[in-house]
């Protein structure tokens, strides 16, 4: 189950029906797991775990979501939604690399969750198994690493430069009250990127975190130099520890940087598959560096699913006839913007309907004449 999301949890996410709980659907998937594993070695196959681990370079990801969702008209109150598409990015990565693993294996591995499947969908006609396979039991987890946002810092020591009376320099002080940093004549906004931070840490998923610092000068004209340090070097760090523990079959690191190919060479030296995802290139496919898409298959582009939005919106919604209650709570701000998003990326429409209450009672489907 995902945790706790703080300021914007659901009033009541208790499920009134005691087959709905959280718990009941564990027992549930456990049984499965447990009848899945018995009838494959029945058969002859093998289970074995596979275990996949993200080290996520969150800086990129947060400032081009951040940059999207506001281009897309997103009022970003928090790091809510900001969290729930990384988290998408994420586990979609992970949903490629159990794919990558199974194609690249010449027919030696298969899905176990395919078998788990099977059982929860079969209609009493039994399920099949292939004897001559191992079915591998995937496990992600993802580590995040990031500088904490440098903002307030930035803004005090601003506030000292600014006493000069420079105006540009009292420009800067405003924007950075309110989270933004002018890095290179480009803005930054880092207001919500620790809530950001905290949301990504309710998923289940979500492991460990590593923190770097952002390095930075500032002279009569504002910043002369800014960068994050430390954050390349503990996930390169956190990867050899990994390699040396055997605490993984998979590694993938998720930064557009190539300073961290070396660590397929060194994974491969230890049978650990290597990836690496630039998530945070979506939409500019021919900006990622040469040498990651020289991992072939084993790189992975960014991207956004166009069912997201109306994946937060599910997400977001409770329903009593079908015994289901939400798992945080958005506005109706970014409700509409949600549904405008989806609008933008899918055939179908979708629209809030509003009750005689004013409160939202579902969504209008709609398909636009041709």
């Amino acid at each position: 189950m995902i945790g706790d999301f703080g300021d914007r949890n659901a009033r009541n996410r208790d499920i009134k029906v005691a087959d709905y709980a959280p718990e009941k659907w564990k027992e549930f998937s456990f049984a499965r797991e447990a009848f899945a594993t018995k009838a494959i070695e029945q058969a002859g196959g093998k289970v074995e775990s596979h275990k996949v681990l993200i080290l996520v370079d969150l800086n990129g990801m947060y400032l081009r979501l951040h940059e999207w969702l506001t281009e897309a008209g997103m009022p970003v109150r928090g790091g809510l939604i900001l969290s729930r598409f990384a988290f998408f990015q994420i586990y979609d990565a992970f949903e490629r690399i159990r794919k990558s693993v199974i194609d690249l294996s010449d027919g030696e591995f298969a899905d176990f969750d395919d078998v788990t499947e099977n059982i929860r969908t079969t209609d009493g006609e039994g399920i099949w198994v292939d004897s001559k396979k191992t079915y591998l039991k995937f496990s992600p987890q993802f580590d995040l690493f990031y500088a904490p946002a440098p903002h307030k810092d930035i803004e005090w020591k601003l506030r000292k430069e600014a006493r000069s009376g420079g105006i540009n320099l009292q420009r800067l002080v405003k924007m950075a009250e309110n989270g933004v940093i002018e890095v290179f004549g480009k803005e930054r906004d880092y207001k919500a990127y620790d809530d950001f931070i905290a949301k990504l840490r309710a998923n289940p998923e979500y492991s460990r975190s590593e923190q770097g610092f952002f390095c930075y000068n500032i002279g009569p004209k504002g910043l002369r130099y800014f960068g994050e340090k430390e954050v390349d070097t503990r996930i390169v760090m956190r990867a050899m520890d990994v390699l040396y523990n055997y605490e993984a079959d998979v590694i993938c690191v998720v930064s557009s940087d190539q300073d961290f190919l070396p660590l397929s060479d060194k994974s491969s030296e230890f049978g650990v598959m290597f990836y690496q995802a630039d998530l945070a290139k979506f939409g500019s496919y021919n900006n990622v560096g040469r040498k990651i898409k020289e991992l072939g298959a084993k790189f992975l582009a960014g991207r956004i699913d166009p069912s997201w939005p109306l994946k937060v919106i599910c997400e977001a919604a409770s329903s009593e006839e079908h015994n289901s209650s939400a798992l945080y709570e958005i506005d109706e701000d970014e409700l509409r913007s949600l549904c405008e998003m989806h609008n933008g990326m899918n055939e179908y429409k979708i629209a809030p309907n509003f009750g005689s209450d004013g409160n939202v009672s579902g969504l209008v489907l709609s398909k636009p004449a041709k």
